[in-house]
C-alpha cells in the first residue's frame, strides 16, 4: 500500500517498528526476504486479500451507507506478469503479438466497496474472457440489500434477474443495444420512470438453454434520466439526446 513497494522499504519499516517495541532486530539484508516472498503460495495471498477486505467492511458505519444500503462497484481490467513458461501456459499473451515479444496477460474482475475502496471479491481468467463472464462468478459474494454499480457491459436482462434473486439492487449504464423511448413507461418522478423489459427472443452467449428457459418473461426496471452539465460549456448547444444519459436500476 506504500508508494515505494520495494522489499528494502518494507523491511526498513518492519525493523523500525520492532526497534520501537524493543524487540531484537533481524537482518537488514533483503535477499532472504525476497526469496521467501517468491515462495508464498497463491492460496495464502488470496486468503489474506479476502480477510483484509472483509475486516474493513465490518468497520463501515451507517454514515457511509447510501439510504441504509452498502454500494459495491464491479469492473474488469487486465494485468501483465513476468514472461515465464508457466505464466504463458496459463495466461497466453495476445495473439496479435509475435511469439516471445509480449507478456502474459490475464483478465481480472473485481467487486469494490464504495465505502472503503477495498476489493471484496475478485476473479481471474484468460485475456479473451468477457467481463460479464467473470462478473457472474462474483455475484455470490454480494450481501443482502447490496447495491451493485457498474458500466453498460453488465447491463443485461439475465444479470439483472440474477442480482434481483439475491435480494440486491443493480445500477448500470444502459446498454447501447437497448433502445430508449421517451413515450413508454410509467412516470414516477422527475426524470424517472418505470418500464417493462421483455425476455430476449434468442438465448444470449454465456447462458445455457436451461438458464435461459428459467428467466422470467418480463422484469420491471426503473430508468433514470439526467442531464450532463459541463462548466464552461453551453448546455443548449448539445443535441437533446446527447445531453442525457440513461441508467437502469432494478427496483424491488
Amino acid at each position: 500500500m506504500d508508494t515505494d513497494k520495494s522489499c528494502h522499504n518494507a523491511v526498513s519499516k518492519i525493523i523500525a517498528y520492532l526497534a520501537g517495541q524493543g524487540i531484537e532486530l533481524p537482518s537488514t539484508d533483503t535477499s532472504g526476504y525476497c526469496q521467501a516472498r517468491a515462495r508464498l503460495p497463491d492460496k495464502l495471498l488470496e486468503k489474506l486479500f479476502s480477510k483484509a477486505g472483509q475486516s474493513l467492511e465490518e468497520k463501515v458505519t451507517t454514515e457511509y451507507l447510501w439510504c441504509g444500503q452498502k454500494v459495491k462497484v464491479i469492473d474488469g481490467s487486465t494485468v501483465s506478469m513476468p514472461d515465464t513458461v508457466e505464466n504463458q501456459s496459463c495466461y497466453p499473451q495476445p495473439k496479435t503479438q509475435k511469439a516471445r515479444c509480449g507478456f502474459p496477460i490475464a483478465k481480472i474482475g473485481v467487486i469494490l466497496s464504495l465505502a472503503t475502496g477495498a476489493v471484496v471479491a475478485f476473479g481471474i481468467d484468460v485475456l479473451n474472457t468477457h467481463d460479464i463472464k467473470l462478473a457472474r462468478k462474483l455475484y455470490q459474494f454480494l450481501k443482502l440489500l447490496d447495491i451493485l454499480l457498474g458500466d453498460r457491459a453488465f447491463c443485461t436482462y439475465a444479470d439483472l434477474v440474477a442480482i434481483k434473486k439475491l435480494d440486491c439492487d443493480a445500477l448500470f449504464r444502459k446498454h447501447q443495444s437497448r433502445t430508449t423511448s421517451m413515450r413508454k413507461g410509467k412516470i414516477v418522478g422527475d426524470c424517472d420512470k418505470l418500464v417493462t423489459w421483455y425476455k430476449p427472443k434468442i438465448c444470449p452467449k454465456g447462458l445455457s438453454k436451461d438458464e435461459f428457459d428459467a428467466l422470467p418473461q418480463t422484469i420491471a426496471v426503473g430508468e433514470i434520466y439526467y442531464y450532463i452539465v459541463i462548466l464552461g460549456f453551453r448546455a443548449e448547444n448539445l443535441p437533446k439526446f446527447e445531453a442525457l444519459t440513461v441508467r437502469s436500476i432494478l427496483l424491488k
